[in-house]
């Protein structure tokens, strides 16, 4: 009798360690999801998680522990843990599950550009979704080789909101950086003066209303005379409506969303040039999009954009490398990037579209100088289509992709 009750508490013992080790980091992923929500940034999702997970059940235990004979209370606290987490899990993954996976997906797109996939790969399997194969990716041609680059998505504070600045991608601890290659000027490279005067018309400003009216921004550019307006991804994921504005004051608030993948952060949108809300059409000739598996370290490069609300701002530097990080292309840049430049156009010196200017490199203790990351325009390629069968308005939900 002795023998077998001892069984049913090292049964009992086993069961509640399972729980709280299973419940305790599910509830974590789950609350840094829905922090995930309002801020990417890695730290505030990790601490407010961690305090909400421990505090709730903490007060629960406090309330329902005996004053009178603390002893009764024994093995209370950590059922109450247990209860509490594996409850909050159940609900949130389960119950909720049609509100929730899509941030869990999100949360885990964030841990795996972090460098933590394995914990990444809970918070897709807690969304239902399949993890991204991993590859191990061809080397790029002239392509520098480096330690992971750690993508912690935490926009930068713009003047009128967060929503539109770029993302800071953690420094790697080393990099191995090829050293520039001297490129001689080819006759057909254009000044920037007539690069700014040829393409800056196709460039738009994307002005944003987020929950509580939270305004933001950030740019695009016009890719065909059909009206397809390419962005990233995270100018437009919070918005509840949304406008284009050209250099030549003409706006459109009729917008549709084509595309939207969050794991490239490309999106592509759609206007009718032809009826603005406001303003003539604009006379504009669509941008040319280049090949970047042919861009040279070294080579110079242009961006047009509107770095803190500032419409039409060009700026320059040099393609510092090509980084594959995670089975992702990335074209790390000397070009400078700023709150609202994200979405914007990176031009070679003929004028050609070889990437989307995207995030800043940094560290958590401060942004490093002249060091950006562009998604590479072949990635956008991939996603230009005849049709778009998850066509929705934005605000709506529709075909987001998240690999």
């Amino acid at each position: 009798m002795a023998g077998s009750s001892s069984a049913i508490v090292v049964a009992r013992g086993v069961v509640k360690a399972i729980t709280l080790a299973v419940g305790g980091l599910t509830t974590v992923l789950c609350l840094m999801s829905a922090i995930g929500h309002f801020t990417a940034n890695g730290w505030v999702r990790v601490l407010g998680a961690v305090v909400l997970a421990v505090l709730v059940p903490a007060v629960i235990t406090d309330r329902i522990l005996p004053d009178d004979d603390p002893s009764r209370g024994k093995g209370v606290p950590t059922e109450v843990f247990a209860l509490t987490w594996m409850g909050f899990a159940v609900v949130f993954v389960v119950a909720l599950g049609g509100f929730t996976r899509g941030l869990l997906a999100k949360e885990g797109d964030r841990l795996a550009s972090s460098g933590l996939s394995a914990v990444g790969s809970i918070a897709w399997t807690l969304a239902g979704v399949r993890a991204p194969e991993k590859a191990t990716p061809e080397p790029l041609a002239s392509a520098s080789a480096s330690a992971p680059i750690a993508a912690r998505v935490a926009p930068s504070a713009a003047p009128t909101a967060s929503a539109s600045a770029p993302p800071v991608v953690e420094q790697p601890d080393a990099a191995v950086a090829a050293p520039p290659q001297q490129k001689k000027k080819d006759p057909a490279d254009r000044t920037p003066a007539e690069l700014f005067k040829a393409l800056a018309p196709a460039v738009v400003s994307i002005g944003i209303k987020a929950q509580g009216d939270t305004e933001g921004g950030g740019t695009g550019f016009l890719v065909d005379d059909k009206g397809t307006l390419v962005t990233n991804h995270h100018v437009i994921a919070p918005a509840r409506s949304l406008s284009v504005k050209f250099m030549n004051g003409a706006v459109y608030d009729d917008v549709d969303v084509l595309a939207d993948d969050a794991a490239r952060d490309v999106a592509l949108l759609a206007i009718d040039l032809k009826k603005p809300k406001s303003g003539d059409p604009p006379k504009v000739e669509p941008v040319t999009l280049g090949n970047s598996d042919e861009i040279q370290v070294g080579e110079r490069a242009i961006s047009i954009g509107n770095p803190l609300g500032l419409d039409h701002t060009l700026t320059d530097g040099l393609v510092s490398a090509r980084r594959v990080y995670d089975g992702k292309n990335w074209i790390q840049m000397s070009v400078p990037v700023s709150p609202g430049n994200s979405g914007g156009p990176l031009f070679d010196m003929k004028g050609r579209v070889i990437g989307v200017t995207t995030a800043q490199i940094g560290s958590m203790f401060g942004r490093a100088q002249n060091l950006n990351l562009a998604v590479p325009v072949n990635d956008v390629k991939e996603h230009l289509k005849k049709s778009y069968p998850g066509r929705h308005k934005v605000g709506e939900s529709g075909g987001s992709s998240h690999w």
